[in-house]
């Protein structure tokens, strides 16, 4: 059976949480070794995220993404970190948003930017007419 990187991040943390910690380095060496032997080395980022998911899980946390035309200032960190607080963001920027922001958490969007504002904006006058 075709293990995931899904898979993989479970077994791993697993193995970590019933390891005591003088020998949880030893345990990653050797599942990085593993993933080696097996040639499995190009899952490793797709195993990280799913790990890092599961821990955040384990602690009451989900993760989330936080994205803005430009790096947010302190002022937008406390608002979102108030709005979504069992939540831990990644910030991205994009500056093809012009302004605003996108926030996404587990499968949920909320696009607030100013260009999707302006591409609602153009599809309702050009099907205004129809």
């Amino acid at each position: 059976m075709k293990k995931t990187p899904l898979t993989y991040a479970r077994e791993l943390y697993a193995t970590l949480s019933s390891s005591d910690e003088a020998h949880r380095s030893a345990v990653v060496r050797e599942f990085l070794a593993g993933l080696a032997r097996s040639r499995k080395t190009n899952l490793r980022p797709r195993i990280v995220a799913a790990f890092n998911e599961l821990a955040l899980a384990v602690e009451g946390y989900r993760s989330g993404v936080f994205t803005t035309a430009a790096v947010p200032d302190a002022a937008t960190r406390a608002k979102l970190k108030a709005a979504f607080k069992n939540v831990i963001f990644e910030e991205r920027t994009d500056p093809s948003l012009l302004g605003g922001a996108i926030v996404e958490v587990e499968d949920t969007r909320i696009d607030g930017s100013v260009r999707a504002k302006l591409n609602a904006l153009k599809h309702a006058i050009t099907n205004a007419n129809n």
